[in-house]
């Protein structure tokens, strides 16, 4: 990689590194979370409201994925800077995401090759795929850490989400789904199941890395119980209108990798 591109990288890491250190110091969504201080005292009244519940876990995962930016994208500059071009992680930023299969394929994409490589395709690759998740998905729990539970739940969790989701992608690809992929009844429909996404894959990474299971079920309690079902809604809706600005980046990427063959095929 030529000296400019190599800088210009090393400015992409400084503004990584700027947002984080904002982040944490703006921001303790993290420490709340991990010390169990949003549980609150109800009877103290100082229980804290849903709204900022929800900041909580999504500043949360916002502050792990930065973090994580930070990490993978400093040690690939030392590559760069001597001469050795690694690939890439975190493909995409952790607020556009809407599927569980792309997210994981963006965000440690490093890794995620290597595991398709030498333990998805030796299990049997995209024939025994709903099976051969848990498999892979175990594996990167117990690589974390062999002696930490929570993790394998966040493992499990996030193959019990990924399963229906490969089931209805190969349905969107059958000819009747195709012929009303058109229709404004099938893009809502489809922002309604991938609202239900985020917030599954959201519970399973707070599960893994923030919370714990015994922690995500009375975190999910306080968020859908009585007092906050209102909130829940809202929140809903607005993962819905969010997965429609998705679908709309997702058209725009297409396009913009489609230009260059249309443009070739033209020459030619």
């Amino acid at each position: 990689m030529r000296p400019r591109a190599v800088a210009l990288y090393a400015l992409r890491v400084a503004a990584v590194l700027a947002c984080l250190e904002g982040l944490t110091h703006a921001l303790h969504c993290n420490a709340v979370a991990v010390s169990g201080a949003w549980r609150g005292d109800s009877a103290a009244g100082n229980a804290i409201q849903p709204v900022q519940l929800a900041a909580v876990g999504y500043w949360t995962l916002t502050f792990m994925w930065l973090k994580f930016t930070a990490i993978w994208r400093l040690f690939r500059l030392w590559s760069l800077a001597c001469g050795v071009a690694p690939p890439e992680n975190m493909l995409r930023c952790v607020s556009n995401n809407y599927d569980v299969e792309g997210f994981w394929k963006g965000w440690h994409a490093s890794f995620n090759r290597w595991l398709v490589r030498y333990l998805y395709i030796p299990l049997g690759g995209s024939a025994w795929r709903v099976l051969n998740v848990w498999v892979v998905f175990t594996f990167v729990a117990l690589w974390h850490d062999l002696l930490e539970p929570r993790l394998l739940g966040w493992a499990w969790a996030s193959a019990l989400c990924l399963a229906p989701e490969l089931a209805l992608k190969r349905f969107a690809t059958t000819p009747w789904a195709r012929a009303r992929q058109h229709r404004g009844a099938y893009r809502h429909a489809a922002a309604a199941l991938a609202a239900c996404n985020i917030t599954a894959l959201m519970a399973a990474n707070l599960v893994g890395f923030v919370l714990g299971l015994e922690g995500v079920r009375s975190f999910a309690s306080r968020m859908f119980g009585a007092d906050g079902r209102t909130f829940a809604a809202g929140m809903l809706c607005s993962f819905f209108c969010a997965a429609h600005l998705m679908f709309e980046v997702r058209a725009g990427e297409a396009r913009r990798a489609a230009a260059p063959m249309q443009a070739a095929e033209k020459d030619s």
